[in-house]
């Protein structure tokens, strides 16, 4: 895929390819590789799933890893998202914010998740 196209997806998607490529010095290869590896990151489902449960401690626990994970990444719109759900849970908020919070959370995830299949399939 040439570089235009890839950044064009991962604009998209609201990843900052400069920085990424620049956190991985360069290596567009490796940064690409780590992109696709984040399809088969389970942080968001278990954070989901805590959701569900009612499991404050350890939707605060996976939605801090999310958060860790597309930082690192430059996914910086999934990195907001659940930047500002981890302030809600820690906060105590009530949980309709902290539903909504987590459905901006969903949203920037499946764009994100959709540039990955993107550059997975080439």
């Amino acid at each position: 895929m040439e570089e235009a196209r890839l950044k064009e997806i991962l604009d998209e998607a609201g990843i900052n390819y400069a920085k990424g490529l620049d956190r991985f010095m360069g290596n567009r290869a490796l940064y690409e590789k780590f992109l696709v590896k984040f399809l088969y990151d389970g942080s968001h489902e278990e954070f989901n799933m805590a959701l569900s449960s009612g499991d404050m401690a350890m939707a605060e626990k996976a939605i801090h890893t999310l958060k860790g994970t597309a930082g690192n990444l430059s996914m910086e719109t999934l990195y907001q998202d659940a930047d500002a759900a981890v302030k809600a849970i820690r906060a105590k908020a009530n949980t309709p914010e902290i539903m909504e919070l987590a459905k901006k959370v969903d949203d920037s995830y499946e764009r994100v998740c959709a540039a990955a299949k993107k550059i997975q399939e080439g």
